[in-house]
């Protein structure tokens, strides 16, 4: 098995980071309840709890990001039957596909700006 790329996957982690809005929780909550079948309120009430007790110096995006690559992505990959795979933050960039774009659009102007 090859190995992986870890310079794209830390490329994807920024670009997810760097794009996710406070508004995109939702759209996450939605996709998860709809695709995969989750109980959204008992979810949402779960990261609540969680948000509550977690370190005020991280935004709420940051904190959702981290509650999902927790909680979230071992259920995913046991329904997927994947092991040790990125699901969750794979799942994000999906899911901010539009967002990233034009964000991976200005990186390029400006790397090609600059050479």
């Amino acid at each position: 098995m090859a190995a992986p790329n870890l310079v794209s996957k830390a490329i994807v982690v920024k670009y997810v980071k760097e794009s996710f809005d406070k508004e995109d929780i939702d759209k996450v909550w939605n996709y998860l309840g709809k695709k995969f079948g989750f109980n959204i309120p008992a979810w949402k009430k779960d990261f609540e709890s969680s948000f509550l007790l977690s370190k005020r110096d991280k935004s709420i995006q940051d904190q959702f990001m981290e509650f999902g690559k927790k909680k979230i992505e071992p259920i995913l990959n046991d329904i997927l039957y994947r092991r040790r795979y990125p699901t969750w933050i794979t799942l994000l960039s999906f899911l901010l596909n539009d967002k990233i774009e034009v964000l991976k659009k200005r990186d390029r102007y400006f790397k090609e700006r600059y050479k």
